[in-house]
C-alpha cells in the first residue's frame, strides 16, 4: 500500500472499529437485557483485532480495484472465519467466550453493520473528492474508453484515470470521458505520472502485448492487463500456471448441480424471510387497489420460464381493465408513442395505467407478488429478465441460453438500466449475468435493488 492510500485506509479502518464496538455494545446490552453472560471485554478485543488484521491481509484497507461482489465475499468469509475461529476457542477453552449466544449475536451485528458503514466511509470519501488512486490508461482505443467510462461511473473501484497514451497520432490532444490522451506511450515510459497503469490494447499483436507489459511493468509498480478475451466470462475466471506459461481455468458455474442447489436454497429461505416481512405492505397495496379502480387486485401475465416453458408471473394489478384496448388505440393514433413501444416494450407517459399503479410502478412495488412465483420455484429472487413468450423473436439466439435459467424478481439489467435501457441493452445484460453468476454477484444485486427501487429512477 503506498502513502498517498494511507489516510483512506485509515479512514476505512476507523469505520470497521467504530461499527465493531457498536455491535459489541448492542450484543452485550441484548444479553444482559435477556438474562445472558455478558461478552468479555479482554477477549473481546483480541477477537476484533484478529479480525481487522484479517481484513488488512485480505486487502480491505483501502481495496481498491474489488470488483462488489469480490468485495463482498472477502467481508463475508473473512468475517465469519474469525466468528468460527472464536467459537472453535470457545469449546476449547471456556474462558475465553462464557456467551456463546453473544459471540454469534456479536459478529451477526459486525457481519451487518460494518458493510453498511464501509459503504457509507467510501460514499463520504467518494463526495469528498478524496478516494482512490490515479491511474495511467496505455491505449487509447475503443476498449479503453469502455474501461475508463466504467471507471469514473464506478469511482467505488478507486481506480481514477487521469491520463491516457497511445501511439496513434491522431489521438493526442482527444479527450476520452474527460480524460486526456497526453501522448504517445513512450511519454509514459520516461515520465509516469501515477503508480499504476492498465494497458488496454487488446487488439495488439502478441510481441507488442509482451513488449508492453515487460516495458510498463518496468515503470510502473503496479500494471493492470486488459487480455483480448471479450465475451468470455471474467467472474469464472481463475488463474493458473502449467510451468511457465499461464493459463486460465473458466467454469461455467450455473451448470454445476451445486450451484443451482445452492441458488435454490438461498431463493427459498430469503424469499420465504422476505415474505414474512412484506405482508403487512402486501394488505395495505391490496386495500389501495381496490380502493382505486375496479378490478382483481393481482393478476397473471404469461412469461417464458426455465428450458423456454410458459409460467403465470403474479403482479399487483397497476393498469385498467381494458389496458390492451387502450394500448392499441394509442400505438394507431400516434406514431411516436408505436416507436418507443417498439424500442422499449413500455411507454414512460402510459394511459393504461392506474393512479395508485403508477406509484406502484416508480418503486417496483407492483413486482412483490412474484415472491410467490420464487417460492413455486418458477422464477428466482436474482436472475434474468421475466421476458414475454411473444418476445423470443426479438431474442434471437440468445432464447437458449437465457432460459437456461429461471428469470429473477430482479437482476443486473434493473440496477443497471432498469427501462431506460433498450431491449438489446437488457439481453447483453442477461447474458452477463448468466455468463459471470457468483452468489456474491446474487447478493450484490440484492443490495443494489434496494438502493435503486428506493429512489425509483428508471421504472414507469
Amino acid at each position: 500500500m503506498s502513502l498517498s492510500a494511507l489516510p483512506q485506509s485509515l479512514a476505512l479502518l476507523l469505520g470497521d472499529v467504530l461499527s465493531a464496538l457498536l455491535a459489541c455494545l448492542l450484543a452485550s446490552s441484548l444479553m444482559k437485557a435477556l438474562g445472558r453472560p455478558a461478552l468479555q471485554l479482554e477477549s473481546t478485543l483480541i477477537w476484533l483485532g484478529l479480525w481487522l488484521s484479517w481484513r488488512a491481509y485480505q486487502g480491505l484497507y483501502p481495496g481498491y480495484g474489488r470488483s462488489p461482489q469480490t468485495e463482498l465475499r472477502l467481508h463475508t468469509i473473512g468475517t465469519l472465519q474469525v466468528a468460527v475461529a472464536q467459537l472453535a476457542a470457545a469449546v476449547a477453552v471456556h474462558r475465553f467466550a462464557p456467551s456463546v449466544a453473544g459471540v454469534v449475536t456479536q459478529w451477526t451485528l459486525i457481519l451487518i453493520l460494518a458493510l453498511l458503514v464501509r459503504y457509507a466511509v467510501r460514499a463520504l470519501l467518494i463526495h469528498l473528492g478524496q478516494y482512490g488512486r490515479p491511474i495511467s490508461v496505455i491505449g487509447a482505443g475503443h476498449t479503453a474508453a469502455l474501461t475508463i467510462a466504467h471507471l469514473r461511473a464506478h469511482p467505488a473501484y478507486g481506480l481514477n484515470p487521469v491520463a491516457a497514451y497511445d501511439d496513434n497520432p491522431v489521438l493526442h490532444g482527444a479527450s476520452l470521458h474527460g480524460v486526456p490522451v497526453l501522448g504517445p506511450i513512450a511519454l509514459a515510459l520516461e515520465n509516469p505520472l501515477t503508480e499504476q497503469a492498465l494497458i488496454s490494447i487488446p487488439g495488439a499483436r502478441a510481441e507488442t502485448q509482451r513488449w508492453l507489459v515487460n516495458s510498463i511493468y518496468a515503470a510502473f509498480p503496479i500494471t493492470w492487463v486488459i487480455p483480448d478475451l471479450f465475451g468470455v466470462p471474467n467472474q469464472a475466471l481463475q488463474p493458473h500456471n502449467i510451468g511457465s506459461v499461464a493459463s486460465l481455468e473458466i467454469r461455467n458455474n450455473l451448470r454445476s448441480v451445486r450451484a443451482r442447489g445452492v441458488k435454490r436454497v438461498l431463493d427459498f429461505v430469503l424469499g420465504l424471510a422476505g415474505l414474512l416481512v412484506i405482508a403487512p405492505v402486501f394488505l395495505i397495496i391490496a386495500v389501495l387497489i381496490r380502493l382505486d379502480s375496479p378490478g382483481p387486485i393481482l393478476y397473471k401475465a404469461a412469461r417464458l420460464g426455465r428450458n423456454g416453458v410458459p409460467f403465470s408471473c403474479y403482479k399487483f394489478r397497476s393498469m385498467y381493465l381494458n389496458a390492451e384496448e387502450r394500448l392499441q388505440d394509442l400505438l394507431a393514433e400516434d406514431p411516436g408513442l408505436r416507436t418507443e413501444y417498439e424500442t422499449y416494450h413500455k411507454l414512460k407517459d402510459d394511459p393504461r395505467v392506474t393512479r395508485i399503479g403508477s406509484l406502484l410502478r416508480k418503486y417496483s412495488l407492483d413486482e412483490l407478488p412474484q415472491i410467490i412465483n420464487v417460492l413455486r420455484g418458477e422464477m428466482s429472487l436474482v436472475g434474468p429478465r421475466p421476458y414475454l413468450p411473444r418476445e423470443q423473436g426479438k431474442m434471437g439466439a440468445m432464447t437458449g441460453l437465457i432460459t437456461q435459467v429461471r428469470p429473477g424478481m430482479t437482476g443486473y439489467w434493473q440496477v443497471s438500466g432498469r427501462n431506460s435501457s433498450t431491449f438489446e441493452e437488457r439481453l447483453a445484460m442477461d447474458r452477463f449475468y448468466i455468463t459471470n453468476w457468483t452468489p456474491w454477484l446474487d447478493m450484490v444485486i440484492l443490495l443494489q435493488t434496494v438502493k435503486v427501487v428506493f429512489v425509483g429512477k428508471g421504472a414507469y
